[in-house]
Order: structure tokens, then sequence, then C-alpha cells
């Protein structure tokens, strides 16, 4: 099988049992299955138990929404979570059961917490890679009966955003954009983890100023009421057009176009 490279990086599916599942996934991402981790590769998909991961080095990646940072967010967002920056960014605060369309989904974090709080959430990812895990995270919470009934609110789709916005039919209320940006700090685990997303992925603000343009006015016309689009505080904001306004958290912007 062809070695696929992603942003010049190469990357196997590393299997040490016989997993078909494994099996299968090599073979939908047009990628070598290998029995053994070296430094021939950049990256492996792997499992470990029922979980999959991505690894690069000492680092895994995987999606979890039964524990640590999900369900924190969960439990938190179940109280006054709708009057919590994001949810106002959407317009929760303002009306119940919006259908959102994440375009950038990535590993689904935000996502999850809307979909805990009443959103029909469609989820883009460009990524093979990054919709596996995140599809793998999706699974496994199905699984769970604590948290079935917001999985079930959400759908994933491979696809890029774009390419999604020329053929969409029926029109979201919000439309989500969560541009992969540089992260200064690397110590902190979730950061270094980010970092070897941007390492296998690129970083959507290497994009031309043609292509950010394209990708604002595509999605401004394809929502109904609202576009939105995350940014570290202090940002300029996505292709230099200012919003209809923002919110603002403690590390966190969030930029609303009406």
């Amino acid at each position: 099988m062809t070695n696929i490279e992603f942003n010049n990086k190469s990357i196997a599916v590393y299997m040490d049992a016989n997993d078909e599942s494994l099996m299968d996934l090599a073979k939908e991402l047009s990628i070598k299955l290998v029995d053994s981790c070296s430094s021939k590769f950049d990256f492996y998909l792997l499992k470990k138990g029922d979980v999959l991961f991505l690894q690069r080095g000492e680092i895994k990646i995987c999606v979890d929404f039964l524990s640590g940072q999900a369900v924190h967010r969960r439990e938190y967002g179940s109280g006054n979570g709708k009057n919590q920056p994001l949810s106002r960014a959407v317009g929760l605060n303002k009306r119940k059961e919006l259908k959102v369309l994440d375009a950038t989904a990535g590993l689904g974090g935000d996502a999850f917490i809307l979909a805990s709080l009443g959103c029909e959430m469609m989820l883009l990812e460009r990524s093979p890679i990054v919709s596996a895990l995140l599809g793998d995270g999706l699974r496994r919470g199905l699984l769970d009966k604590n948290i079935d009934h917001i999985i079930k609110k959400m759908t994933l789709l491979t696809i890029d955003a774009e390419n999604y916005f020329s053929q969409i039919t029926e029109k979201p209320d919000v439309i989500y954009l969560d541009p992969m940006y540089p992260h200064r700090k690397k110590s902190a685990k979730v950061k270094k983890e980010m970092q070897v997303l941007q390492d296998l992925l690129g970083q959507d603000e290497q994009v031309g100023h043609d292509e950010q343009d394209s990708f604002l006015t595509l999605a401004l016309a394809s929502a109904s009421q609202r576009v939105v689009v995350k940014r570290p505080k202090g940002a300029e904001y996505l292709n230099d057009s200012a919003p209809t306004h923002s919110i603002e958290s403690k590390k966190t912007r969030y930029d609303v176009y009406m």
C-alpha cells in the first residue's frame, strides 16, 4: 500500500493484534498497516483497549467524551451554561434547539458542549485522520447511557467545509468556525497535543488571504442567522473583517457575524 503523507508527514496504522477494525481503517485511509512502531513514520494510529489514538513520539491523542474536561464542561454547562460566552455567541441565551454547523470540528469539544445544551450539531472535519479519532469518540459515547442522548445530536461528515457549503440545501441557524491557530505556550499537555495536530494538519492561518475571504464569505452566505468565529483573545479578526459584535472569555474571543 502506498505511503500516504498528510502535510508532508508520514502516518501508518499500528496493529499489535488481529483487529479487523484497524485493518478496515488502514484500507479506508489508504495508509500502511504495520506491526511495530519505529522512527520510520511520523505518526501512528493505534488502539489501546477500545480507544483509537494518534501517536507521535510519547504523545497520544484521542477523543474522549466520557471523562476529564468533557465531563466537567458538560456538568458545568447543565447549570448556567447557556449564559457562558460560547452559548451566548451562538444565540442559546435567546433561543433553544438551534441547528449549528461546526465547519471545523477538530476533536469535537465545543460541538459536544453545544449538543449538551440542546443544539442539533452537524460536524464537518476535512482531515480523515482527525475524523477517524472523532468518529471513534462518538462511537464510544453512544455506548454510554449518561451521554448517548447528547451524542445522538452530533452528526459527523468527513468533508472540506467549502465543498459542503457549495452543495448545502438547508441553511443551519449558525455556522461555527474555529480555525487552527498557533499556540504560543507548548509546555502544558493540552498545548502539546494541539501542537501535534498542527504538525499533522498545518495551520489554517497559513492559507492565503483570498482563501480566508472565500471561506468566511461562503459561511456568511450559508447560515440563516449568524456565523461565529472562535479566536484567541487579542488576535486579529479573521480576514480583517470586523464582526457585528464579540463576546470574550478569559482566553478566548467569539466574533459574531449577523
